[in-house]
């Protein structure tokens, strides 16, 4: 037989017999969010589960709201595994607990739930976006600083292939600017068009972001698919200065 138990007792669980867990929504809620270390079910084969894992270790099995859960859990247990459990609440009761249990003494934590994402998890998408991205495009140095300590994939892009920076020059916010840098996201990335960050801060005639750019050696030569350079495109005169100013000191380097 399995047994249903609690959140409280799942945390439990988790913290001293590391169970298998197994998520048995479906591929896009797992996608978005899902209980650490947890196995996407549909991914598995169950028979091959039944021959490959011991029938001593434990297996946590949750859903949504923790229906669909015990009947996966009584086919493990059919099968011969001696501690199998299901989640009451499923993953609803879970993340409603973690939030429960998050204050503002830890604000990274109310900032995610406050935007719709998961508590503790740096790396978890509300929708298409992701925590990095939101926070630059807010203008939050905060919690860009937060999410970087935390492990944000400093890697991620939106929907059209910019990343962080483009993001944070997009907000215009220099303190968060200089703390994406600082995390390590490459000044030079190029997008699916070729473009850099500073080339989308000197068309649209960002001029403090062009300066604070080169300033953190952001390449001026680098060209788009289109062959157009951060000069070709600069949007006003001090952007121009700005950029010839920096072409010339490479020349001279």
């Amino acid at each position: 037989m399995y047994r249903r138990i609690s959140t409280r007792e799942a945390r439990e669980l988790i913290a001293t017999k590391e169970p298998l867990l197994l998520d048995v929504r479906d591929a896009g809620a797992y996608r978005r969010s899902h209980i650490t270390g947890a196995l996407l079910f549909s991914d598995l084969n169950p028979l091959e589960l039944r021959r490959s894992l011991p029938r001593d270790r434990p297996l946590l099995v949750y859903c949504y709201h923790g229906i669909a859960s015990q009947d996966i859990a009584q086919m493990f247990a059919d099968f011969g595994f001696g501690e199998v459990y299901s989640l009451d609440g499923g993953f609803e009761a879970w993340h409603a607990d973690t939030a429960q249990g998050q204050t503002l003494a830890d604000p990274l934590a109310a900032w995610l739930r406050d935007h719709g994402f998961e508590p503790g998890e740096p790396n978890c998408q509300a929708g298409e976006t992701w925590p990095l991205i939101k926070a630059c495009q807010m203008g939050r140095a905060d919690v860009v600083e937060a999410l970087a300590a935390a492990g944000a994939d400093l890697t991620v892009t939106d929907a059209y292939g910019n990343d962080a920076l483009w993001a944070a020059c997009y907000s215009g916010d220099l303190p968060t600017i200089a703390a994406v840098l600082d995390a390590g996201v490459d000044p030079d990335r190029r997008n699916p068009s070729g473009a850099t960050a500073l080339i989308f801060a000197a068309s649209s005639g960002r001029t403090e972001v062009v300066s604070l750019l080169l300033d953190r050696g952001a390449d001026p030569g680098i060209r788009t698919e289109d062959d157009f350079t951060a000069l070709d495109l600069a949007a006003n005169i001090e952007i121009l200065y700005l950029l010839r100013r920096a072409q010339r000191r490479e020349s001279h380097a």
